[in-house]
């Protein structure tokens, strides 16, 4: 492939090499650096490899993608964005199958992308499409699933380098329909530059991630950023940020609310919680109303489920399609997921790590629950910690006991995120614990709970790993639950 036909699509600003010369590797690490290759110069958090440009043509790169032009004489290629002109070169060179899906459906927001994107793949799955799926739990090929290579963490968002060569792989295996969760890390650092969405969700916004975005108002602008991609987006109106969210919109947008708002063009009406078995609804738009029986309990799966189904709507699946899709589903992975023990209580995992989810989860569980509830929660290292705080306030609030412990605490020491924490906890002292090693606190929340309290894993969901100072481990808290609940049967 030539250097012209890979920088298809890249604004180029100047350039001192002849594009015509043959290239067929993109470099973006200093420490990878092959002869011949294009090298991407890429202003990161804390390093810029800008700096790095005299010695990557030393070690034989052909020439530099850059945004600053180099003092030096070095060949080069200016460009407005050097993340997007890295993203727009990864699709060129596997021949972009970005564009070749039948349905490509973008899902944005702070909470539900996960749940979201399951359902809308049980939808398409039973309509006949094979459909692939990327997203926080794992990236789907049809049924099977994509294994990463050693060392690759599963993002999100996959970066582009490893991005466009699934997408390659996905299209060989005759994927028609792709479901992606689109992380506002990905919108901001234009993983997504050589996407085009026919559909796009906006599930809702509450406070995450503050620790990458400098303010909520960021946030939301790089979440905004997958509207410029798509053809039309669906946008929960029962948000209170709808407004802000809508504002400005390049696209068509058509709304959905699960609160019955009858501004909105697909609408939940009669709902009714069923408890632990689920939810209950009249999904009414405009073609018509139909019910939605869904064994996954709590508000937000409303929510979640509309938005599922108002997208498969306007891909133009039946009704009857829909709905049989979305009975026959089972709990999505670490969502309100029930451990199997044969025990006096209960046990949920979830992936609750904001304070938006926490509240919900609790409050779904409290719909169901008529005796106590056991949160047990951490925070993550290196992460928001403004949100340490307010998770302990809800968790205080509408818990009956808080067992406060670690989650991933990175490069940070345990007992500082906990010390943050517990800045938030309004409890008297003998209705929570401080526990910082995670399993020793999911056995003491087994040991206090008594028949029909229910007990809430918060924080890691389907995780199966903890990170430390020390990497990743592998680590599960349903294999610690199971194992101290049956070491106490024998």
């Amino acid at each position: 492939m030539t250097l012209e036909q890979l920088l298809k699509g890249v604004r180029i600003q100047k350039t001192n090499i002849d594009l015509g010369i043959e290239v067929s590797v993109i470099c973006s690490d200093t420490r990878k650096v092959t002869p011949n290759c294009v090298f991407v110069c890429i202003k990161g958090q804390k390093y810029d490899s800008h700096r790095a440009a005299q010695s990557v043509v030393a070690k034989g790169a052909a020439v530099l993608i850059c945004e600053k032009q180099p003092e030096e004489d070095l060949p080069y290629v200016l460009v407005d964005n050097t993340r997007a002109a890295n993203t727009l070169m990864q699709a060129n060179l596997v021949g972009n199958p970005q564009r070749e899906f039948s349905f490509v459906i973008g899902i944005t927001g702070t909470n539900g992308k996960t749940s979201t994107s399951c359902m809308i793949k049980a939808i398409f799955d039973k309509a006949g499409f094979k459909t692939g799926l990327l997203g926080t739990m794992k990236y789907l090929i049809g049924d099977e699933e994509y294994s990463l290579g050693e060392g690759e963490n599963l993002l999100t968002t996959p970066d582009p380098e490893l991005l466009f060569p699934l997408l390659r792989k996905m299209r060989e295996g005759g994927v028609e329909v792709l479901i992606m969760e689109a992380s506002s890390h990905a919108l901001k650092l234009e993983k997504l530059a050589a996407m085009h969405f026919d559909i796009a969700i906006f599930t809702n916004l509450t406070q995450d991630h503050l620790d990458f975005h400098k303010d909520m108002d960021e946030y939301l602008e790089c979440k905004k950023k997958l509207f410029a991609l798509s053809d039309k987006l669906l946008v929960n109106l029962d948000d209170p940020s709808y407004e802000r969210i809508v504002a400005g919109c390049p696209c068509e947008h058509k709304t959905f609310s699960g609160k019955g708002n009858n501004s909105a063009q697909y609408n939940a009406k009669n709902v009714r919680m069923k408890g632990a078995r689920g939810v209950e609804y009249e999904l009414l738009s405009l073609d018509g109303i139909f019910r939605i029986k869904l064994g996954i309990p709590g508000e937000f799966s409303v929510s979640n489920s509309l938005a599922a189904s108002a997208c498969a709507m306007e891909a133009g699946i039946s009704a009857i399609c829909i709905s049989g899709a979305l009975a026959e589903m089972d709990n999505v992975k670490g969502r309100i997921d029930r451990v199997d023990i044969d025990a006096p209580y209960s046990v949920f995992i979830d992936f609750a790590h904001t304070p938006d989810a926490l509240e919900n989860v609790i409050k779904t569980v409290r719909g169901f629950c008529d005796k106590r509830i056991i949160t047990l929660f951490g925070c993550g290292g290196d992460r928001d910690r403004t949100k340490r705080p307010l998770m302990a306030e809800v968790a205080s609030r509408l818990s009956d006991y808080v067992v406060v412990t670690s989650d991933n605490s990175r490069s940070e020491e345990k007992a500082d995120i906990i010390k943050d924490i517990l800045e938030g906890i309004t409890k008297p002292c003998n209705e929570y614990a401080v526990i910082e090693d995670r399993s020793e606190a999911i056995r003491y929340a087994m040991d206090i709970a008594g028949e029909g309290d229910v007990i809430i894993l918060a924080g890691k969901g389907h995780e199966e790993y903890e990170i430390d100072k020390n990497g990743k481990h592998p680590y599960s808290e349903r294999e610690v639950v199971k194992e101290h609940f049956y070491r106490g049967k024998n």
